[in-house]
């Protein structure tokens, strides 16, 4: 049996009712349970929601749906879908849909269904958690998960135990393009605030008929045109990313980037979490709600990469915590649980996380937490023994020039087998804050030529304008420090952004690639208006009588351009007017004969 399970409750922090809100004229909830109903496979439908009195309209709705309902604790949600499947096998499957993605692709539903099976897995998703295609389990897993699982945050997200304990459990994680999804634009497809809900409801009116349900491809085209700046989605074609020349794209966790797409900003948390995860957190909801792709951090082996005497070197200094460099370093570190748990969090927020892993050791945590690419730190360009540990994990990288010269650039990609499909270079300045005068723009294109890489920018001066300019030179990628606060302790804190600082650099960036435009110079329909208002016609210099044969002697150019162009004068060059016309008059074909 294959048991479908919609988590859904009024009391949403960030919009309070979106369970039953109208989306174009439906329920949300009663949009999800019909994109569910569309499922085949799918043997039995349960809305698992909370026992709160605000909660009786989802269950009286979903009633009059038809559908089964299961009502438990508001926070623990895991334990609450356990609850919901009390009935089923250890053998059944259990689909965890939410009833804030009212999209879910039944075609691509089914596929993933059928790689669970095939794979045998107690638990399988989409790489990212796409809001497309529900998170797979076993029953058995989701009980076994529910009788172990201790900590809050598991039991508040239902899934992230099974994720995190790989030698418990089977976990297939299906790439973040499975089926033609498009991880890029799933994060516009679920409903989580006023805003998202507005532009879903303007997407639907384009896209959907009443007799049809919106088709994901659909969705798809309307969010390349929204995002390209253009009004009218219905009738247009735009490329999508597998007709924008994907060959010479670099390609990490389902995104491609490169030409022709909008830039992938990163926003690097480093170690500017200064050891805490509660920070860390704080960092990623940040960059979240700044419009970010990805976060990224760093991970060290303390002992591995200082030498004793470098360790116990005495850090005394305002940015110090600890007494020697290695305490300072080791406080600044966070484990692997501690990493694992910030990529499901990150994950959670819509964001993808990857990390700078600085040495062996690091790579093999990283690796086993899925980190999907690989950052080299521009210290270790010249650390041979780790690019060929990275490039053993066969993930793509991204390599950091700041402290090299385009032999070291070159000996780097030359071992780590680079190719512009799993290798992007970063053209930095490793000076903390960088001073404008040593940024240096024009590097990345000599890079760009030299190797036939996407070359984007790690900035690190203290403010937003290099990274701006960089995308409008064409750079592909863009990664910038966040701080909570530049007052903080800590080296790099100085250099980073605050929130406010962040949000209008995605929002300039994004301007910025909205007027770069394609390129191709065109009269825009736009301009009609004022072109007719401002343009020139052929007017009569004169007083033209009846019978005149007009010459280019009786003609002068004047506003309003709504009559015959200059170029078009043939029309009336050499004939004779029809009648008397006055000076000054803006001419007509039907003048002339």
């Amino acid at each position: 049996m294959i048991h479908a399970v919609i988590q859904a409750r009024m009391l949403s922090t960030r919009l309070r009712g979106k369970s039953l809100m109208a989306v174009h004229g439906k329920p949300l909830l009663a949009r999800v349970i019909d994109r569910v109903r569309k499922i085949q496979s799918i043997d039995k439908i349960t809305v698992a929601t909370t026992t709160d009195a605000a909660d009786d309209p989802i269950d009286a709705m979903v009633k009059q749906l038809g559908e089964n309902v299961y009502r438990g604790d508001r926070a623990d949600v895991l334990g609450r879908y356990v609850q919901a499947i009390e009935s089923n096998q250890d053998s059944d499957t259990i689909l965890r849909f939410t009833a804030d993605n009212p999209l879910y692709d039944w075609n691509v539903t089914e596929q993933a269904i059928a790689a669970h099976q095939a794979a045998g897995a107690d638990y399988t998703c989409i790489d990212g958690l796409s809001h497309m295609v529900p998170e797979i389990i076993s029953a058995a897993s989701l009980r076994q998960a529910g009788a172990e699982a201790q900590n809050d945050y598991d039991r508040e997200h239902v899934t992230p135990y099974l994720r995190r304990n790989t030698e418990l459990f089977h976990c297939q994680i299906l790439p973040a393009d499975f089926g033609g999804l498009r991880a890029e634009l799933d994060p516009f497809l679920t409903i989580d605030n006023q805003e998202q809900l507005e532009a879903f409801e303007a997407m639907l009116e384009v896209v959907e008929s009443d007799q049809q349900s919106a088709d994901l491809e659909s969705c798809y085209r309307w969010l390349d045109f929204k995002r390209a700046g253009l009004e009218d989605a219905a009738h247009v074609r735009i490329r999508d990313e597998s007709e924008t020349s994907p060959e010479g794209q670099f390609r990490f966790a389902g995104r491609h980037i490169g030409p022709g797409l909008p830039s992938f900003l990163v926003a690097e948390i480093g170690q500017n979490h200064n050891g805490q995860v509660g920070m860390a957190k704080r960092l990623i909801d940040m960059a979240a709600s700044c419009g970010c792709d990805a976060v990224k951090f760093q991970k060290r082996d303390i002992r591995w990469e200082l030498t004793d005497d470098a360790y116990n070197r005495s850090y005394d200094n305002p940015n110090s915590f600890g007494a020697t460099y290695g305490e300072h370093r080791e406080f600044l570190e966070l484990n692997e649980e501690q990493h694992a748990e910030l990529k499901e969090y990150a994950t959670a927020r819509g964001l993808i996380y990857f990390c700078t892993a600085c040495d062996p050791p690091s790579v093999e945590i990283m690796q086993r937490i899925g980190n999907p690419v690989f950052k080299i730190a521009s210290r270790d360009i010249t650390n041979i023994p780790l690019l060929r540990t990275v490039a053993k994990t066969g993930k793509p990288a991204i390599i950091s020039t700041g402290m090299a010269g385009m032999d070291e650039i070159r000996e780097a990609i030359n071992e780590i087998g680079g190719t512009p499909e799993n290798l992007l270079i970063t053209h930095c300045v490793s000076q903390y804050p960088t001073e404008i005068k040593n940024v240096n723009l024009r590097a990345m294109q000599t890079i760009a030529n030299e190797f036939g890489l996407q070359v984007g920018l790690s900035d690190h001066t203290t403010g937003i304008i290099t990274c701006v300019a960089a995308v409008a030179m064409g750079a592909p990628f863009i990664e910038k420090h966040i701080t909570l606060s530049r007052a903080m302790p800590g080296t790099d804190h100085a250099a980073a952004l605050e929130e406010e600082g962040l949000r209008r650099m995605v929002r300039y960036i994004r301007t910025v690639e909205l007027a770069m435009g394609d390129g191709e110079k065109a009269f825009l329909p736009i301009v009609k208006d004022a072109k007719q208002k401002l343009a020139r016609s052929l007017t009569s210099r004169g007083p033209i009588a009846a019978g005149t044969v007009l010459t280019e002697d009786h003609l002068i150019m004047k506003s309003p351009g709504d009559g015959i162009a200059w170029n078009e004068r043939e029309q009336i060059i050499g004939k004779k007017a029809i009648r008397d016309i006055p000076a000054d008059a803006t001419l007509k074909t039907t003048d002339f004969a």
